[in-house]
């Protein structure tokens, strides 16, 4: 998902609301822009940051809902979602894989 700079908390707390563990937020900059803003002649690209969150798929839609009602474009957030398929992590342990260890 992508949302403006400084709504990561909005966003992460409307996904953990759902049921969401936690995410990773990665600082960027919107491009492409054809109205992008200027400055003394300069382009300013918006400061966004891009949120990972990975969810069992039986959480996805509510964690989509979650934070499009508390986080989405109608909110200082604009906050933007997609949903790509994980078939496969390495180094994420899931409470599930805990129990099955015990």
């Amino acid at each position: 998902m992508i949302a403006n700079q400084g709504y990561s908390e909005l966003v992460m707390d409307a996904a953990r609301k759902a049921g969401a563990g936690g995410g990773t937020v990665i600082h960027a900059k919107g491009t492409g822009l054809e109205r992008a803003e200027q400055f003394l002649g300069v382009s300013i690209a918006s400061e966004k940051e891009m949120l990972f969150i990975v969810v069992k798929t039986e959480l996805k839609n509510d964690v989509m809902r979650s934070v499009m009602k508390d986080a989405g474009l109608e909110s200082k957030a604009k906050s933007i979602l997609f949903s790509l398929p994980v078939t496969d992590t390495a180094g994420l342990r899931l409470s599930e894989a805990l129990e099955e260890e015990k």
